[in-house]
């Protein structure tokens, strides 16, 4: 095993010997010739950063958006609960049977969808 490790990890030598200088002036032209290439490819394909106003007008279109979609959310939210409220009362002041019918589904119908999406989140884990 020393062996192995002796003959892949050799020691570099101080003494300033020409094989040194070959390997260094070959390694200075390398990284020459990857510094050109990457100046040269810096050159094909120029980076450019968009300005500040760019960025400004992304984000309020964002914003615009968001505030228009909520909105909407909370219209929707207040024509259903207006129409619900007026439903129960129609039912409520008509016939109280189908009062406690509608207050019986109300209270059944989220039980089993929950019932049912967690059987049906197991079916798929």
């Amino acid at each position: 095993m020393d062996d192995f490790q002796d003959a892949n990890h050799k020691k570099p030598q101080l003494s300033g010997s020409s094989e040194d200088q070959t390997d260094a002036s070959a390694n200075e032209a390398d990284v020459l010739r990857l510094q050109q290439g990457l100046d040269a490819l810096d050159g094909l394909f120029p980076a450019s950063r968009p300005n500040s106003a760019w960025f400004d007008q992304q984000i309020a279109a964002v914003q615009r958006k968001q505030r228009s979609r909520l909105l909407g959310d909370l219209l929707k939210l207040w024509g259903t609960a207006l129409l619900l409220f007026y439903l129960l009362f129609m039912v409520a002041a008509s016939q109280p049977v189908t009062f406690i019918t509608f207050q019986a589904l109300a209270i059944i119908a989220p039980l089993a969808w929950l019932l049912l999406r967690k059987q049906v989140d197991s079916h798929e884990t």
